[in-house]
């Protein structure tokens, strides 16, 4: 079991950001655990692929983002991360813009950390 530190989340959630604001499909290939789970903000359920998917085909294009980083809480060989988006893009042509807060859960598996579980909702203006 590897010992998760904050500093490895923060590392890897910086990695992420950079990840998904190139779609780096590769890259997120590595941070995302093959059997991931989030939740989007209409309630469906997306898996690893469905969010490969929608970098390859560019469904999904970030424009302009930042990021922060709220909270970071670990318990045993678990964190949970809190995280801020303030992006502007496209999701399937349609323009979308706005502050993000993101909930990921991260585990090692096979000596890496990845996302194991999500969750993001569209915070109000």
């Amino acid at each position: 079991m590897d010992k998760i530190t904050k500093e490895d989340v923060s590392e890897a959630e910086n990695q992420l950001f950079q990840a998904q604001l190139t779609s780096n499909v590769n890259a997120l290939d590595q941070l995302l655990y093959d059997n991931l789970i989030a939740v989007a903000p209409t309630g469906q359920m997306l898996t690893k692929e469905m969010d490969l998917n929608a970098h390859r085909t560019k469904a999904m294009i970030i424009e302009e983002a930042s990021t922060e980083i709220d909270d970071i809480r670990i318990t045993g060989d678990t964190a949970l991360s809190v995280v801020t988006m303030t992006a502007k893009g496209k999701v399937m042509g349609a323009p979308l813009e706005g502050k993000f807060r993101y909930f990921r859960v991260w585990k090692y598996v096979d000596d890496k950390l990845k996302v194991i579980g999500a969750s993001f909702m569209q915070l109000p203006e």
